[in-house]
């Protein structure tokens, strides 16, 4: 790494992200902070990171932070006057490396939501949702923990202070960290803004992380207030927004903590676009999804098609449909919500009637509502069968929702796969996945299946896709798959290699189920185990 200070030097000029959605300033690349991804090494961590800085004499004045000891991430954080552009590339050359990147920075509100006058005691979206029915047959068995990532929390309401998570492995005040997880006394989660052991609302703000909670898991008959989704939700209390700004290693720690201290379940509110393409967010979303998480964040307010989010897998982007008073308006999208094929489903968001701070409740409108309604339920249905994976959780809630394309058929498809509906998803009946739309491009000579419903990802093969003459004879070509499946992947794209003709793409039934071993249904007529085929011209 020789010249390296010299390199550092250097002007740097910082790449900006213009569309950014309402309530976002700017996006940019930190010019002093650097988060890089050590490759896999049989050693220790730590002493492979001791020994990479004792390595390079100009670093050793760099403050740094291990973000992730398990997956081997760090933070660099260069000395005034240094900059850090032409450092990434010599990092990126290290045998050592990865990757290295600049740590994003995401500047003004990313929360997605609209302050609205209260109604008068209205949760309409629980009679949308047909949660009192839902509830009829279960308000959950189990404890199962959602962690909420948000701008605080009014840990002392009086509809929420007995629905928060405590880490009963650490002892209040004492200084120690003693379940030895690198936080202490995190008994109630922890605020990752400010870097301290206090998610509360002290200090200002916290409408909107309070309003998130009492969606999520608002007590059940205490004589008081308003219901969350069911009786055994637990909310981790994680602040990782104090205004101003927002980076990608907080995402990082944020999501870690909740990963490594019990949650089931992520419910994020906040704008991701800036975070799209970003190597230490895919990091934060991978660490979790191979933990078996579930991750919901909002498809964002800005009325858009396709918005950059749109692109990450992993993850379940919620759209927002109308609420309220009005009965005629239900269940048709919010004029405010993103949507497209990346969205995954849809749930009452405008208006929706929750807990704000100073034991007080108020009405709030934004995909920044929907995104704990979906994951509430998700809550509520792994608390009726904790013995579930999370494939099958999600299957559930995708495969049990109602569809409303009938009544947003301009918006047909790019809702999700319905909305949301607590009663189905208590029923242990759901339909068999099915392709909702396909289509061949040729200029780009690429196929695309747009499902609906949930595969599971273990049968997944390359063999559930053919390439067939008219006749239904295998031909010579082949169909490369684009991409791997995961949960989140919601369009199936094939890079066709086939000479010039007529041929048909045929998706094998028996090969594509849904995690409860559904197979596909091919002509849609509601039953498993037919294959579904698509024609098209190789020009």
């Amino acid at each position: 790494m020789k010249g390296l200070v010299a390199a550092l030097l250097l002007f740097f000029s910082s790449q900006t992200f213009a569309n950014f959605s309402p309530g976002v300033i700017d996006i940019f690349d930190h010019p002093t902070e650097i988060i890089v991804k050590f490759k896999a090494s049989p050693n220790d961590f730590k002493a492979d990171f001791y020994q990479f800085l004792q390595n390079q004499k100009a670093m050793q004045s760099f403050s740094t932070e291990v973000l992730n000891e398990e997956t081997k991430v760090a933070l660099f954080k260069l000395p005034i006057g240094l900059v850090a552009s032409t450092l990434i590339q010599e990092l990126q050359n290290s045998p050592q490396i990865e990757w290295a990147e600049p740590n994003r920075v995401i500047v003004g509100d990313p929360r997605e939501f609209t302050p609205n006058d209260p109604l008068l005691e209205k949760q309409f979206h629980h009679q949308i949702m047909k949660s009192f029915e839902g509830w009829e047959q279960s308000t959950g068995k189990e404890e199962i923990i959602i962690a909420a990532t948000d701008d605080g929390f009014a840990l002392g309401h009086q509809d929420l202070k007995n629905i928060f998570w405590t880490n009963k492995g650490e002892i209040a005040d004492n200084q120690i960290d003693d379940d030895g997880n690198g936080y202490v006394d995190d008994v109630y989660g922890w605020d990752f803004a400010n870097n301290d052991n206090d998610p509360s609302t002290n200090g200002g703000g916290g409408s909107h992380g309070t309003h998130v909670a009492g969606i999520l898991g608002a007590e059940f008959n205490n004589g008081v207030g308003i219901s969350g989704h069911g009786d055994k939700i637990r909310v981790m209390a994680l602040k990782w927004y104090g205004g101003g700004s927002w980076t990608a290693a907080t995402v990082l720690k944020t999501y870690k903590y909740a990963a490594d201290n019990g949650a089931k379940i992520i419910s994020t509110s906040y704008n991701i676009d800036g975070f799209a393409g970003n190597k230490t967010y895919d990091e934060a979303v991978s660490y979790c999804y191979k933990k078996g998480i579930l991750i919901f964040n909002s498809a964002g307010n800005g009325n858009r098609q396709q918005s950059p989010r749109s692109k990450i897998d992993k993850i379940f982007l919620v759209a927002s449909t109308q609420s309220g008073k009005d009965r005629k308006k239900w269940d048709v999208r919010s004029r405010f919500s993103n949507y497209g094929y990346g969205v995954d489903i849809a749930a009452p968001g405008n208006p929706i009637y929750s807990t704000v701070p100073r034991n007080r409740y108020s009405d709030m409108s934004g995909t920044s509502m929907a995104a704990p309604n979906a994951a509430g339920l998700a809550g509520l249905i792994w608390s009726t069968h904790p013995e579930w994976s999370m494939a099958q959780v999600i299957s559930q809630l995708f495969q049990a929702s109602d569809d409303i394309d009938g009544l947003n058929s301009r918006y047909a498809g790019e809702l999700g796969a319905g909305r949301i509906n607590v009663k189905s998803a208590q029923n242990e009946k759901r339909l068999p996945p099915r392709i909702r739309k396909s289509w061949y491009a040729d200029g780009t000579k690429e196929l695309s299946f747009q499902i609906w419903g949930v595969l599971d990802a273990r049968k997944f093969t390359r063999g559930s896709v053919v390439l067939e003459n008219t006749k239904g004879e295998k031909v010579e070509g082949t169909l490369e798959a684009k991409g791997s499946y995961f949960l989140g992947t919601n369009v199936l794209k094939y890079q066709v290699k086939a000479a010039a003709g007529t041929y048909r793409a045929r998706l094998i039934a028996a090969k594509l189920a849904d995690p409860f071993g559904q197979e596909l249904d091919g002509d849609g007529n509601g039953q498993s185990g037919d294959d579904y085929t698509l024609e098209f011209t190789v020009e």
